[in-house]
C-alpha cells in the first residue's frame, strides 16, 4: 500500500492477510458494498459484471448458470464458502496472483475490464510482470465484460488437496467448434509463469484446426514453449509442465469425450 491516503479495497480476502498492519493506518475506500459495482447483466452480445461481484454471486446468477452448465462443478474448487462469499472478481484480478482461479477463468473468456475512468483494457494486457499492473494508483476496476460467443468452456485445477486449496496449476479454455473445426479459441493457465497467463500462441494455433490427436499434441508443444514454471512448494518445474499438458488434454476429454491416443 504505497499511498495510504488513497486506497481501494474489495472483499479483502488476500489483502487483510498480506498487509494487516498497513491497513490499520490506510484510508481505504471500501468498494465491496457499492451497489453500483454489484451486478450481472446480459445483452444480446455481452455479459457485464460489476467489479464487486463475488464468486458466490456467480454461483447463484441465472445468467451465469445458463451460460456455464458446469458452473457449480468448477467454482466449488475455488477456496471455501466464506471466502467465496467475500472474494470479488476485481480483487482477484488486481491481486495478480499467478494462480488466481477467477483470473484464469476470465482470461479464457477473453474478457475486458473497464476502469472507473471508462478506460477499457483486455484483461490479458493488465499484467506487465509479477504483481505489476497496467493501471494507475487512482484507477480501480468498475466492471468486467465478455462476449457470449463460446459454446464450449472448461476449467481445470490441480492442487495438493481437492478442496480448500490454491492451485498448483489451473487452466481454462473457451472454444467455438463447427463440424469438428475450431473457429474460436482462448486458452489460459496459472501456476506456470510469473503472471496469470493468456496462451496467445496456443490460442492462435487452435483456430482453424480440427479436433484430433495431432492438433492436441502440437498445441501441447506450443504451450510448453509459452510457459516458464518454477519449482516451489506446490511442485517442481517438470511436474507443473506435466500437469498443464495433462490438463489441456483434459479440456477436450471433458468437452468432446475425446479419447487420447496413448501413442501420440
Amino acid at each position: 500500500i504505497q499511498n495510504p491516503k488513497s486506497f481501494f479495497v474489495g472483499g479483502g480476502t488476500d489483502l487483510y492477510v498480506q498487509r494487516p498492519d498497513e491497513l490499520v493506518y490506510a484510508s481505504a475506500e471500501n468498494l465491496f458494498d457499492d451497489a453500483d459495482l454489484r451486478f450481472i447483466e446480459e445483452t444480446n452480445e455481452f455479459v457485464e459484471l460489476g467489479a464487486s461481484v463475488t464468486v458466490t454471486d456467480l454461483l447463484v446468477s441465472p445468467v451465469m448458470q445458463k451460460l456455464f452448465p458446469n458452473l457449480y462443478k468448477h467454482l466449488k474448487l475455488v477456496s471455501s464458502t466464506p471466502i467465496r462469499n467475500m472474494a470479488t472478481l476485481a480483487g482477484n484480478f488486481v491481486n495478480a496472483s499467478p494462480i488466481g482461479d477467477m483470473t484464469v477463468w476470465f482470461l479464457a473468456l477473453d474478457a475486458s475490464i473497464i476502469f472507473n475512468n471508462d478506460r477499457e483494457l483486455p484483461l490479458r494486457e493488465l499484467y506487465l510482470g509479477y504483481k505489476t499492473l497496467a493501471k494507475s494508483e487512482d484507477e480501480f476496476i468498475a466492471k468486467i465484460r465478455f462476449r457470449k460467443n463460446f459454446p464450449h468452456f472448461n476449467f481445470e485445477k490441480v492442487c495438493k488437496r481437492t478442496f480448500l486449496d490454491i492451485a498448483s496449476v489451473n487452466t481454462a479454455i473457451s472454444l467455438k467448434v463447427e463440424s469438428n473445426l475450431i473457429t474460436k479459441a482462448h486458452v489460459s493457465a496459472g501456476g506456470v509463469a510469473p503472471i496469470p497467463l493468456y496462451l496467445q500462441k496456443t490460442s492462435e494455433f487452435l483456430r482453424g484446426k480440427e479436433i484430433s490427436d495431432e492438433t492436441i499434441s502440437e498445441a501441447n508443444e506450443i504451450i510448453q514453449s509459452e510457459i516458464s514454471p518454477i519449482s516451489d512448494v506446490r511442485g517442481s518445474e517438470d511436474y507443473k509442465r506435466l500437469l498443464l499438458r495433462q490438463l489441456f488434454t483434459a479440456h477436450f476429454v471433458e468437452l468432446f469425450s475425446y479419447q487420447p491416443n496413448p501413442m501420440s
